[in-house]
């Protein structure tokens, strides 16, 4: 007889025959290995509803409901197969911080990253990624024939098998990265999100303006901040003021404001010489443009002199 996950979780959950018993526990005696093997997996089922609490649903509600609509047999299979679904993270994982969650009602599966160390994941078409700690992604069991979707939270590296007829696509809160087979790293954070490319090329979007996109080669990197949708791209070796920002716009926006934008996407400091000067007003937009160019098209709008001093750059 074979003895698998599958017939071990029948086991636990008291669903065999006295002849698949006594199978199963000579199984268990014949090894060590095979002991060790059981008693993680019997770890891992006794811990199965406190790992439940780690993830964003409510699996005992959600049973609840679906046992009105279920008749008794079906109840039972379901229950099965989401204690086997807990379980799952027996395979991919060794600590019970970092599991896999199967949604019985689709067949999306989502891997949480509770562990104080990266974790690696392989996909069945082949793709590699490295969740980062706190990290979150989910995906469909099978992917499309027409792509290979994946969500993603928090910081994720990955390195995508190729695949021309399938795009690979991870979408965060607030972009979308397409590929055909490269590798690289996202990381979504403080209404941010950082992508560097280390193979291949990589098309970054921002998902409410498919037209605000980069193309990134290896090397370069690229930002996107959520409240302003500006997009800035680096490339390998570059400094800070040669960053480019591929689109920003601003409707009658005091000068103040876009300073302070400008601070945060260039990482430097830009200061106002008068109270006055920072009630300034202007509209405009920027089209793949670095802070130089920014900056000499504010103090030529709005008649203004740059003074670039040591350690801060002053408009007055």
């Amino acid at each position: 007889m074979k003895i698998n996950t599958e017939v071990l979780t029948d086991y636990l959950n008291e669903q065999c025959d006295e002849l698949t018993r006594k199978n199963i526990e000579k199984w268990i005696n014949d090894s060590p290995k095979n002991k060790s093997y059981f008693d993680e997996l019997q770890f891992y089922w006794d811990r199965e509803s406190s790992v439940s609490k780690h993830i964003e649903f409510d699996p005992e509600k959600g049973f609840k409901q679906l046992k009105k609509k279920k008749a008794a047999q079906k109840r039972i299979q379901l229950r099965k197969l989401m204690q086997y679904a807990a379980v799952i993270a027996l395979v991919i994982s060794t600590s019970i911080t970092s599991f896999v969650v199967l949604f019985p009602e689709s067949d999306q599966i989502v891997v949480e990253n509770h562990n104080q160390s990266e974790k690696m994941l392989n996909l069945p078409d082949g793709t590699s990624i490295i969740l980062a700690q706190g990290g979150f992604i989910s995906y469909s069991e099978n992917f499309s024939e027409t792509e290979r979707l994946i969500k993603l939270k928090g910081e994720a590296f990955f390195d995508v098998a190729k695949d021309k007829n399938r795009p690979f696509i991870i979408t965060t809160s607030h972009t979308k990265t397409r590929v055909l087979g490269t590798s690289f790293r996202i990381t979504e954070m403080n209404k941010q999100t950082a992508i560097k490319v280390q193979s291949g090329i990589v098309e970054f979007i921002d998902k409410d303006d498919p037209n605000n996109k980069l193309k990134l080669t290896k090397g370069e990197s690229a930002r996107f901040f959520e409240n302003q949708h500006a997009l800035i791209s680096k490339t390998k070796g570059s400094t800070n003021s040669n960053l480019k920002i591929k689109h920003l716009a601003y409707q009658n926006e005091k000068l103040e404001t876009i300073c302070q934008d400008l601070n945060e996407f260039f990482n430097t400091d830009i200061r106002i010489g008068s109270e006055q000067k920072k009630q300034l007003s202007m509209t405009a937009t920027f089209e793949d443009q670095d802070l130089n160019n920014i900056l000499e098209s504010i103090s030529f709008s709005l008649n203004l002199d740059i003074e670039k001093k040591d350690k801060y750059i002053l408009l007055k």
